[in-house]
């Protein structure tokens, strides 16, 4: 018996004329490119597992931030306070602060504070205060800077009297006229009455504060004493009268520096009016930079001339006197 052959392995070579009748007469067949399948993502708990925890995270944020305890205001510090106790500042912040904020958070929660929101209730609130700056100091802590003016300038008709800002515009005056701001209060009295607006400009910058300092150097000065209201002619008149502890009046001009006008004052009184004739004054009229005139209330004027007080007298009435001195 024969034994199989042996077959080689391998590939079979074609022969050259196989070779030519395969390039004749059967197609080129072109390797297919597989077909990509998109297999689905095997379903697990995994992504809402991640959700969950996200969740919870966020929420014990929340709590922690706007509902814990540790984020409660606990100090209120005031500094820069000189007549309003610093502590009716505080109370008014806490009270402020106090309940809840949107109906759902802590009114008195650190990162909620409401601070624009309460420079200007503070500003309401005491007028007194001209500047008031709220910070947040973390995680506990308020810091109130406030600086205080130095009177509350009302403006007064026949009846109501308005606040005048520090830019000469009128504001509501409600909250000025209480008994704890009554030492504080500078009123002056509009005796042509004409109405006021609120926001409306009043006065100027310079007169608003002119009337401020003047009557701040008259008190601090000690050459005469003085009391209140002041009294003005119009809005427009840029001029006051102020009556003396001595039963005179003084007429000022806002237009003249404060200064000037208590050394003219100063200076008329100290030369030309003798102390025993000071009670006897009718008024001391300083609306001329550097002359006073004044009047006795035994004087009567010629009767070709004006009887009105506020108009200078002539010089057989009383005096007209320079209160300027030569340089050297």
């Amino acid at each position: 018996m024969k034994p199989a052959p042996i077959r080689k392995s391998g590939k079979r070579k074609d022969s050259p004329k196989e070779n030519m009748f395969r390039e004749a007469f059967l197609p080129d067949r072109k390797a297919r490119k597989p077909l990509l399948v998109r297999e689905k993502p095997a379903r697990s708990g995994a992504g809402w597992g991640t959700v969950f925890l996200w969740a919870v995270s966020l929420s014990v944020a929340v709590f922690t931030v706007f509902f814990s305890d540790f984020h409660t205001v606990r100090t209120i510090d005031v500094t820069g306070t000189r007549d309003i106790p610093a502590d009716r500042i505080e109370s008014f912040v806490r009270d402020r602060l106090s309940g809840k904020r949107f109906r759902i958070f802590p009114g008195d929660n650190f990162f909620l504070i409401p601070a624009v929101s309460l420079e200007r209730d503070l500003l309401l609130e005491f007028p007194k205060l001209k500047n008031v700056s709220v910070s947040r100091e973390f995680p506990d802590r308020v810091k109130i800077e406030v600086s205080e003016r130095d009177r509350i300038f009302l403006w007064c008709l026949d009846g109501p009297c308005f606040l005048v800002g520090d830019d000469g515009r009128v504001m509501d005056a409600r909250f000025s006229e209480t008994p704890e701001n009554e030492p504080f209060l500078l009123r002056v009295v509009d005796e042509s009455d004409r109405p006021v607006g609120i926001g409306e400009p009043l006065l100027s910058e310079k007169s608003s504060d002119a009337i401020i300092l003047l009557e701040r150097n008259l008190r601090e000065s000690g050459v005469v004493g003085i009391t209140l209201p002041f009294r003005s002619p119009s809005r427009v008149s840029d001029e006051v009268r102020i009556t003396t502890e001595e039963g005179w009046d003084l007429l000022v001009s806002l237009g003249i520096d404060p200064g000037k006008t208590i050394a003219s004052l100063r200076l008329v009184l100290g030369k030309e009016i003798p102390a025993d004739r000071r009670s006897a004054l009718r008024y001391i009229d300083l609306r001329t930079e550097n002359k006073a005139f004044f009047a006795y209330k035994d004087w009567t004027p010629p009767q070709d001339e004006t009887t009105d007080p506020t108009a200078p007298p002539t010089a057989s009435a009383g005096a007209d006197k320079k209160t300027d001195e030569k340089k050297k």
